[in-house]
């Protein structure tokens, strides 16, 4: 007697079976059926005791036909062959397209065990449909357990989602152990998920090995592989030995290719020798590429000649090349002689153009002039104008008329222009109340937007150029971000300009993020400036990263300030020795100064000389320090040989001309005085 299948509950969406030897058979409540032949009669009649469900469409007569049909026995369910297997795979198809990949697979299954076999069509659509949903692995293991050989669609289609998902080595042993020929779309796409990826060397090795001739699309997905990747010359080898004749795409990828990488030269000498008609795209393209580099006069000659219609990127580009190059007589009549009308981008460029240059009544005729809603670019773009060039009052007009929130940024640009022009009360109104600082960023101007790190280092910096050191370390301790190594070298040259070295020794040691070479040397200026030299060696010391002509110029400064002339020398030698440049306007002057302090005349002479050699004019002090010297040690036949080699020398004019020590040296020489 042949096995009997039993209904049971309880209903989970759509049919699920179960295994031996029961299935379930569930209904979806919404479930419109589009076909009377999903179920048939003697199958309705088998399940007419079950609570019906919401049954819409013309399958609504199914479920009455089944309560009278009055089976006796109602859980018996019908066999196989009663299963519609075109009707459940149409259903399948139909999921996949809604997106509901879940529902598809629960009908593949009940398709399977009811023992027919679906056709490759229905498990490439479900095997698409996995990958769309990013369910790479899912798909494989369709892929692996299908019950007919998959065709180059089901194939291509998951080289897709492998490739979109990153899988490429799964990607090519699944593209080499393919068990039929590949066509160009199987090609195509695993040659772009390869470029995407940045495999070039792999794409070209697939690339060569094509058993199909390439189509335009496999030469445009490599080629803008290369040129992406920076592979320009094999890029054009590539296109020389093209089989085919090139499309206006394949030009306008090289076109980009060449712009991006500077040759214009040869990119213009492409755009001649088209062999289709440009489009707008291949245009715009060589536009910007002419911008780029400076070829304004080019760039409109070619835009003179343009033999299809300018959009508004043609038009952008060409202004973003008039503005940048401070052109803006230009760059105002190409803007009144648009054939298209502006959008955002044309008009922010413009106005950054406009405000660059000065021209902010132009600018503010431009912005209320737009035809376009203004976004917060626009808004960011002209307040940075105004408070650039002083506008703070016009700044803090616009600012009151935005239509919108700002954003960080904006409050960013207002906040840095009013600390900038030294209206440090203004931007903290009501910020410092007592226990209110929590909310101090917030309350500026009526913040609705939490600042970021920018918007703390630039009211930081404001605070602490006006020498606000309290209330700039109450905002450093209030910050409701992390605060990043700007952040703290904001603070620490705050500190040790205003001497607080102790406290700056405690925030250093409390960092909690690495410092740079600009943290290390705004630590050391300090330290230097108030004579903590032994602290000074130990910081530079412990440094973490590589110390730079800033650091060692701090530091042979320092050395030779507190008499310590030897080590600053040694300073000075390792930094050559790196390869390093040595301030001369600060470390020479500061070294021979020393020297001849310490008696050490000789060495502190011949410095001099050195580096006066390069043609820089020592000052009055280090003139002074060497005469005082030699004086003192009764050298004064030396000191007047010395003015007089140094006399021919332009840069010494006017420091011998003024040195006191030099008149009383060749005074003493009279026997006026003895020194």
């Amino acid at each position: 007697m042949p096995q009997q299948h039993y209904l049971q509950t309880p209903i989970s969406p759509f049919w699920s079976l179960q295994s031996n030897p029961k299935f379930t058979i569930n209904f979806t409540s919404n479930i419109n059926f589009s076909s009377p032949n999903c179920l048939k009669p003697r199958w309705a009649s088998s399940i007419s005791r079950i609570q019906p469900p919401k049954i819409s469409g013309p399958n609504k007569s199914v479920w009455r036909r089944a309560k009278s049909s009055g089976a006796k026995n109602h859980r018996k369910l019908p066999s196989s062959h009663e299963i519609d297997g075109d009707c459940l795979e149409s259903k399948i198809h139909g999921y996949c397209k809604a997106g509901r990949t879940k529902e598809a697979a629960g009908a593949l299954q009940i398709l399977e065990k009811s023992g027919a076999v679906p056709n490759v069509k229905t498990y490439t659509v479900l095997i698409r449909s996995y990958c769309n949903d990013q369910n790479i692995d899912k798909a494989l293991q369709l892929f692996y357990r299908m019950k007919v050989a998959p065709n180059v669609v089901t194939y291509t289609t998951l080289l897709k989602g492998l490739c979109v998902s990153g899988k490429l080595d799964k990607a090519l042993e699944v593209f080499d152990r393919m068990k039929i020929a590949p066509n160009e779309v199987t090609y195509n796409t695993l040659l772009n998920g390869l470029c995407n990826s940045g495999k070039l060397d792999k794409a070209l090795e697939v690339f060569d090995r094509m058993k199909v001739a390439p189509d335009v699309v496999t030469y445009n997905t490599l080629l803008k592989g290369l040129c992406n990747s920076g592979k320009l010359d094999k890029a054009l080898e590539v296109f020389d030995r093209m089989k085919i004749a090139p499309d206006v795409v394949i030009y306008n990828t090289l076109l980009k290719g060449l712009c991006d990488s500077g040759k214009m030269d040869n990119a213009l000498e492409m755009f001649e020798g088209m062999k289709v008609a440009p489009d707008v795209v291949t245009y715009n393209r060589l536009l910007k590429g002419l911008c780029d580099s400076g070829k304004l006069d080019k760039a409109l000659e070619v835009f003179d000649r343009m033999n299809v219609a300018p959009d508004v990127v043609t038009y952008s580009t060409l202004l973003k090349g008039l503005c940048d190059s401070g052109k803006m007589d230009k760059a105002l009549v190409v803007f009144h002689g648009m054939k298209v009308a502006p959008n955002e981008v044309t008009y922010n460029t413009l106005l950054k153009g406009l405000c660059d240059s000065g021209k902010l009544d132009k600018a503010l005729e431009v912005f209320h002039g737009m035809k376009v809603a203004p976004d917060v670019v626009t808004y960011n773009t002209l307040l940075k104008g105004l408070c650039d060039f002083g506008k703070l009052d016009k700044a803090l007009e616009v600012f009151d008329g935005m239509k919108f929130a700002p954003d960080v940024v904006t409050y960013s640009t207002l906040l840095n222009g009013l600390c900038d022009s030294g209206k440090l009360d203004k931007a903290l109104e009501g910020l410092f109340d007592s226990g209110k600082m929590d909310k101090a960023l917030e309350v500026f101007v009526g913040m609705k937007v939490a600042p970021n790190e920018v918007t703390y280092n630039t009211l930081l910096k404001g605070l602490c150029d006006s020498g606000k050191m309290d209330e700039a370390l109450e905002v450093f301790d209030g910050m409701k971000v992390a605060p990043d190594v700007v952040t703290y070298s904001t603070i620490l040259k705050g500190l040790c300009d205003s001497g607080k070295m102790d406290k700056a020794l405690e925030v250093f040691n409390r960092m909690k993020v690495a410092p740079n070479v600009v943290t290390y040397s705004t630590l050391l200026k300090g330290l230097c400036d108030s004579g903590k030299m032994g602290k000074a060696l130990e910081v530079f010391d412990l440094m973490k990263v590589a110390p730079n002509e800033v650091t060692y110029n701090i530091m042979i400064d320092g050395l030779s300030k507190v008499g310590k002339t030897e080590q600053g020398l040694e300073f000075l030698a390792e930094m050559k020795d790196k390869g390093l440049k040595p301030d001369v306007v600060v470390n020479y002057p500061s070294l021979v100064t020393g020297l001849a302090r310490e008696g050490n005349l000789d060495e502190a002479i011949d410095l001099l000389q050195g580096f006066t050699s390069l043609g820089i004019t020592p000052d009055m002090i280090t003139v002074n320090a060497i005469m005082s010297g030699l004086c003192k040690t009764r050298q004064t036949d030396r000191a007047i040989d010395l003015l007089a080699s140094w006399s021919t020398k332009s840069q010494f004019g006017d420091v011998i001309s003024n040195s006191n020590c030099i008149i009383t040296a060749m005074q003493d020489t009279r026997g006026l005085t003895n020194i």
